[in-house]
């Protein structure tokens, strides 16, 4: 007994094991993909879409708890960068200086949120094959499977937005009140929301992962451009002004500043008008400093501010409006593209598509 535990552990560790496995899903996934769609066969569900989804949900759901890395690392993240923006940006005051301070934490929250919630790609890149393979043989509808995969993800996200939140928000020292932090939390979780639905979007749209890494840091670069920290958005030319409204960072850096900015004065001392003397020419630094006490503050409220960066253009209600027609709408786009890939895989133009990809040895397919 003991010689042929070896001889079989000496087998599963060889390399005509490693072959014979990998020929077996492929085997496996080609024989399937040769089966009569079940929609062209006429079959009809066995279950309802709501047990469907249930199934499919609770499925999604211990997947995730059976591999908590993902989960650790995006906690860690959270935890990491609210500590921080608190750090870097402490009890900014009320100085002159503590506008631009604060302008640059809210935006660097965004950029924080947004770029991160790239790890949702892999939603729908991950379980592919297996959905293909399950599709076909009509275990369960498209809209079924969408809602539960993309919806198992979205209360950690809420989560880890809520703790990221919280944690710089008081640290920075933003305006203490419960009306100005529950804007601000809605504002970083609409964000985040949307965001992961273009990203979802994407996965569910493209070929492979490849293609995937690309378009999402490439789309949310662009959209940084037009979020109003980097241009002014009434500088725009007129044939690229149109770009501003498919910026995720333009209407949660609105949303994110009025809310902030607006009802804040700021203080002005002599040291802060000595440094925007500072900044002229001697010729006309000569002139002005005899008349420095008269000098105004140069940021005397927040409502100068953002009317000097444009920012005041679009309701706070409104911009968070549009956050929340992105996140919808990109869900829609997203579910649309899996319908679209699971008609050409059924009618047998996308078979291709599930040809077994290049796995470790020994792997399994997720889910079996």
């Amino acid at each position: 007994g003991v010689q042929r535990g070896a001889l079989t552990a000496a087998f599963d560790t060889s390399p005509a094991a490693k072959t014979l496995h990998a020929e077996i899903r492929k085997h496996v996934l080609l024989e399937t993909a040769t089966i009569k769609p079940a929609v062209e066969r006429g079959e009809i569900f066995a279950t309802t879409f709501y047990e469907q989804f249930r199934v499919l949900f609770r499925r999604a759901w211990n997947n995730s708890r059976r591999s908590p890395v993902a989960n650790h690392a995006a906690m860690g993240r959270s935890l990491t960068m609210g500590l921080l923006v608190g750090v870097l940006f402490r009890s900014v005051g009320l100085g002159q200086a503590s506008v631009q301070d604060r302008t640059g934490a809210l935006y660097f929250v965004l950029t924080s949120q947004i770029f991160s919630s790239q790890a949702s790609m892999r939603v729908f890149l991950e379980e592919r094959d297996l959905f293909f393979r399950e599709r076909l043989s009509g275990a369960y509808r498209t809209s079924a499977y969408f809602w539960a995969k993309s919806l198992a993800d979205t209360p950690n996200q809420v989560m880890f937005a809520m703790m990221f939140s919280m944690i710089m928000y008081f640290m920075v020292g933003l305006q203490l009140s419960v009306g100005h932090l529950f804007v601000f939390c809605l504002s970083v979780v609409l964000t985040t929301l949307a965001a992961e639905s273009y990203v979802v979007m994407v996965g569910a749209a493209v070929p492979d992962d490849r293609t995937a890494a690309v378009l999402g840091p490439i789309a949310f670069a662009l959209m940084s451009l037009f979020g109003g920290f980097f241009l002014n958005i009434e500088s725009l030319p007129w044939y690229v002004s149109w770009l501003q409204y498919t910026s995720l960072f333009r209407f949660s850096f609105q949303a994110l500043m009025q809310n902030e900015f607006r009802g804040l004065n700021f203080t002005c001392s002599e040291a802060d008008a000595h440094k925007w003397v500072e900044r002229l020419d001697e010729s006309t630094r000569a002139h002005v400093e005899e008349f420095i006490h008269l000098l105004p503050c140069p940021v005397p409220n927040g409502e100068t501010h953002l009317e000097r960066l444009k920012l005041d253009t679009i309701d706070m209600w409104t911009a968070l409006g549009w956050l929340l027609f992105y996140f919808v709408a990109f869900r829609a786009l997203a579910f649309a593209a899996l319908r679209w890939r699971t008609s050409k895989m059924l009618q047998g133009e996308g078979r291709g598509a599930i040809q077994p990809k290049a796995k470790p040895d020994g792997a399994k397919l997720k889910g079996q």
